[in-house]
């Protein structure tokens, strides 16, 4: 049982922690009860007195594995809870770890909620590893009667599993999460030597003269253990109590009768997991699609499929507490842009870049989670962003590649297909297999002859010259009506003209 922090972080160098993951794994053997008698449970914190009838009580599970798919869900709950107004919340916990970014970020959460509300942890029945971090960001910790709560040493895995370690490089991803433990611990009033014994095993605590974990072991206490009261102190050593289930838990904390608010996981929730995992494919077919709606008369398939992806894309990642209305908001600025550079504006400047702008800072933004506004714990430095920043150039590299092989794909593939000779007509007429619809001679006359505008140019209108009447396009720019302007390249029927003089005049 353990964290378990990822090779690549291990050693980077931007960030202290360098452990980025606590494992799952079976649970523990409970150890054997100890002789130090136990005492009745002494809630180490006041409890709430009074019924909470009128009140109000959100439980939030966390069940299995803690893992990216288990915070897309926590995120969404904690978004629940804000808007219950609950007061207080209880963690239903029953894990045996998990990531430790996914760990930092929950317990940021939790300490945020605080500020508005009591956060009760209730191992139920177990609380190992990240399970045990957690528990420690509670305001007071409750367990069932065959809770275990412990073991959260930091391991490294990789594509094969365990991965032996060096004692420097062992010392390296144990340091931050001892730390970081006994934060947690002082700020919540838990015995600081206790959380570090979870962690390091060559950690000793004891109590006086009672050795509670000896070198070389990790701690992990069962639920009489937790509660068990030893000279010289007065309290419990980690649990406050043992509740049988949550009604007698809201009963030791004085909420007994309150309105209890269960979150439950949605079907959207496993929905949005998978598209998550495939986002960066869903947002290369919806810009392909789009882009070649732009290109294309009228509103088809291509702008439908677009349309579609995209809307998924935004849907989950929204439910998975990542995108938002900015995220989206941006996104439709970007394709507003884009389209007025293809539709009104000639040429490609600063509407088109813009547009490309911004959905690069949309798509961007839609993978990297806002983060609870939350104090530091004392000396340490809180969840970082470089994790989620790296994933979300992983994925935004990832759309890149993925639109460039897929516009290649098209390029190769569509034009063999029926539905595009359906679509697309490439027939077409030559001198000698057609009519010419005009003497291509007669225009390459007019090369170098100057006139005037009679239309604005954008970049197609007419222009005269003396008595002749032509259909021309400008050569990038805009005209405005009355300009003198110069043709300067006949090819076919395509006249395109240049303006030679800043000031327009009627002739």
């Amino acid at each position: 049982m353990a964290l378990i922090p990822s090779l690549a972080m291990a050693a980077a160098p931007t960030d202290p922690a360098a452990p980025t993951s606590l494992p799952e794994a079976a649970a523990p053997e409970r150890p054997a009860e100890s002789a130090v008698p136990v005492a009745p449970a002494i809630p180490d914190k006041p409890t709430a007195t009074g019924s909470g009838v009128g009140k109000r009580v959100f439980v939030l599970p966390i069940h299995g594995p803690i893992d990216k798919a288990m915070l897309f869900v926590f995120r969404r709950a904690f978004r629940e809870a804000k808007q219950a107004s609950p007061d207080a919340i209880v963690i239903d916990l029953d894990t045996p770890g998990g990531g430790l970014i996914q760990t930092r970020e929950i317990v940021s959460w939790i300490r945020s909620q605080r500020a508005r509300s009591p956060v009760y942890a209730f191992v139920n029945p177990d609380a190992i590893s990240a399970g045990a971090m957690i528990s420690l960001s509670a305001t007071a910790i409750y367990m069932s009667p065959t809770g275990l709560i412990g073991d959260a040493m930091p391991i490294m895995v990789g594509p094969g599993g365990v991965k032996d370690m060096d004692k420097d490089l062992k010392e390296k991803i144990r340091s931050y999460p001892r730390g970081w433990v006994r934060s947690l611990a002082q700020e919540n009033g838990y015995s600081e030597d206790l959380a570090e014994s979870m962690v390091d095993p060559k950690k000793e605590f004891k109590i006086g003269e009672t050795v509670i974990c000896p070198v070389g072991e990790l701690l992990t206490l069962t639920a009489n253990e937790a509660i068990r009261v030893i000279a010289p102190n007065t309290k419990p050593l980690l649990a406050t109590a043992i509740v049988k289930d949550l009604a007698e838990l809201l009963a030791e904390v004085g909420l007994a009768g309150a309105e209890v608010v269960r979150f439950e996981e949605q079907s959207a929730d496993r929905v949005a997991r998978w598209i998550t995992l495939i986002g960066p494919l869903l947002f290369a077919i919806g810009m392909i699609g789009i882009y070649t709606e732009i290109r294309t008369p009228g509103f088809g398939v291509p702008g439908i499929i677009g349309a579609v992806c995209l809307g998924i894309y935004f849907f989950g990642h929204n439910v998975a507490g990542l995108a938002g209305w900015e995220e989206v908001t941006l996104i439709m600025v970007g394709l507003v842009l884009i389209a007025l550079e293809v539709f009104v504006i000639p040429g490609f400047g600063i509407a088109g870049i813009g547009g490309i702008a911004c959905l690069v800072a949309g798509a961007f933004m839609t993978v990297v989670p806002n983060l609870p506004p939350v104090t530091p714990l004392k000396g340490i430095d809180g969840p970082a962003m470089a994790p989620y920043l790296d994933d979300a150039m992983i994925s935004l590299a990832a759309s890149v590649v993925l639109i460039a092989f897929l516009a290649w794909l098209m390029g190769k593939i569509l034009p063999k297909t029926p539905m595009y000779s359906a679509l697309v007509l490439d027939a077409g007429l030559s001198n000698d297999k057609g009519y010419v619809a005009s003497d291509v001679g007669y225009y390459e006359a007019f090369l170098n002859r100057e006139g005037v505008a009679r239309t604005m140019l954008r970049p197609a209108g007419s222009a005269e010259f003396g008595d002749q009447r032509l259909d021309v396009v400008s050569d990038g720019d805009l005209v405005p009506k009355g300009s003198r302007v110069r043709v300067n390249h006949v090819e076919g029927s395509r006249v395109v003209v240049e303006r030679i003089e800043d000031e327009p005049r009627e002739s």
